[in-house]
């Protein structure tokens, strides 16, 4: 029996993991986009693998700014990152700002990912709900409340307004 609930188990969570990083036709563009919640992998895709890895490999994180931000407490800290596939900022602004929560062990179990198309739907996030407007925009939380966002790109840099959110909440 107990066999039986682990594989039925097993099977639940492969399936969720299989439907994630989902593509679709972007009419507007005629080119496959992300669409929907993705996690990580979705940037070793083929539509995402020719900006995300030169930009995350080549980005070199302000030093004095990394060791401000291992300082801070990421307990119940959850950042949501909406992007989209197809644009410029995000290709630029997100493997950056990954490689920033990499380099400060930020857990990326309290990450949450969702791609837009250029008409700015997901299947599974409403976007004028939560009032985006403009990819990438990085939204921080602390215990379930907003404390912050950077929308399209940093006003200094992604380290330093990062920071400020962290300190100023």
């Amino acid at each position: 029996m107990k066999k039986l609930i682990f594989l039925l188990l097993f099977s639940f969570f492969n399936i969720g993991a299989f439907a994630q990083n989902k593509t679709k036709l972007d009419t507007r563009i005629q080119k496959e986009v992300l669409s929907g919640q993705i996690n990580l992998d979705a940037f070793n895709m083929d539509i995402c693998k020719a900006w995300y890895t030169p930009e995350h490999e080549t980005y070199q994180i302000k030093k004095g700014l990394l060791r401000k931000l291992k300082q801070q407490n990421l307990n119940n800290i959850r950042i949501l990152i909406v992007l989209g596939s197809w644009c410029h900022d995000s290709h630029q602004q997100v493997p950056r700002f990954i490689k920033i929560l990499e380099a400060i062990s930020f857990p990326f179990e309290h990450l949450d990912m969702n791609a837009l198309d250029t008409y700015k739907h997901s299947p599974d996030f409403d976007a004028k709900t939560n009032g985006i407007t403009r990819v990438p925009t990085i939204i921080i939380y602390k215990k379930d409340q907003e404390i912050g966002r950077i929308i399209e790109h940093p006003k200094k840099s992604l380290e330093r307004d990062l920071l400020h959110i962290l300190n100023n909440k």
